[in-house]
């Protein structure tokens, strides 16, 4: 079934064109007009990749696929309930609201009271969904009182992409209108197919590893040529606590932390294997955990090493899974 378009959608994809090529806007922005962006926590970026389409808040809370809710209680009080009801994606990356929650942080390093751990980053194809009959846009964050709305190319055109797409410091008598515009959204009704999705950016290789591990067979088939790391793309902020890498053998497991983390810890960190032959389990736990370099666990103590599971959590939150197994090397 076709989409319904808007009527100006040739004067929208100018206008992304024209965007494109604002001298301003330098080699390491120039792709940005090109895209969307979403980003959720892993394990709610997981469930929208196995069910194939992007829900609205009310609708993502009601069905489960929502995991942890990655805004600001307070700022989402402000929200008007009828943008609730929209699917939310935003015109750039890395937005303030993603530096507010990015990362493990203990409780008392939350901003504004919101937590993303491990964030995902969508890509959405920016023409294909501007262009759509019941697409809006804002001219900035829809919880601030002053934010307008429209749906047409001339609202488009007069958004101030200049501060939308604005990077690096300000004069702090401009923090609140950069941050604002910073924030602009655009919105869908209900629900999105992912049919524009283009790209899945993990911040690095063990987070990877941890979103295939959460997809299913048929999603994982679909998806995981548009999913790698999103480094290159700078889709994260990487201040805060992660796991880099995970280093399985039949006799260790090595978790390697960002070694820059400005929120070490300590974390309640606990960490379960489990064996494929017997479905025993084992489990690590540490009160008091600063990750901040490496974890190694001896896992000798299995009778099956040769295939398990393990899952790591940091204050009860998942931070690493994955399944490892010896593979059958033929001679």
């Amino acid at each position: 079934m076709s989409i319904p378009r808007k009527a100006d959608s040739e004067k929208i994809r100018e206008h992304i064109k024209k965007l494109k090529g604002e001298p301003w806007l330098g080699t390491a922005r120039e792709w940005w007009p090109d895209f969307l962006f979403r980003f959720d926590n892993i394990d709610s970026a997981a469930k929208i990749l196995n069910t194939g389409k992007l829900l609205c808040r009310r609708a993502a809370q009601a069905t489960g696929v929502m995991g942890i809710d990655c805004a600001s209680p307070g700022v989402i009080a402000y929200t008007a309930d009828k943008w609730k009801q929209y699917v939310r994606l935003y015109f750039r990356p890395r937005t303030p609201t993603q530096y507010d929650s990015e990362g493990f942080r203990t409780r008392d390093r939350y901003e504004l009271g919101a937590h993303c751990p491990v964030p995902v980053v969508m890509l959405f194809d920016a023409s294909e969904i501007l262009t759509r009959a019941n697409t809006e846009f804002s001219n900035g964050n829809l919880a601030a009182a002053n934010a307008a709305t429209a749906n047409h190319a001339a609202f488009l055109e007069r958004i101030p992409f200049q501060m939308v797409y604005h990077e690096g410091s300000f004069q702090p008598s401009d923090k609140a209108t950069i941050i604002f515009h910073r924030n602009a959204e655009v919105i869908v009704p209900d629900e999105l197919d992912l049919s524009p999705l283009r790209f899945v950016g993990c911040r690095t290789q063990a987070e990877y590893e941890t979103l295939l591990d959460l997809l299913g067979a048929e999603a994982r088939k679909r998806w995981s040529a548009k999913i790698g790391l999103g480094v290159k793309a700078s889709l994260h902020y990487r201040f805060w606590t992660f796991v880099e890498q995970v280093e399985l053998t039949r006799e260790r497991i090595r978790f390697q932390f960002n070694p820059s983390s400005k929120t070490p810890g300590p974390f309640r960190a606990y960490v379960i294997i489990r064996e494929d032959e017997t479905g025993d389990e084992y489990g690590w736990s540490q009160d008091l955990f600063l990750a901040s370099s490496t974890l190694e666990l001896d896992i000798r103590v299995l009778k099956h090493p040769e295939a398990y599971t393990v899952r790591l959590e940091l204050d009860g939150q998942l931070a690493y899974s994955n399944h490892f197994e010896v593979a059958d090397i033929p001679f």
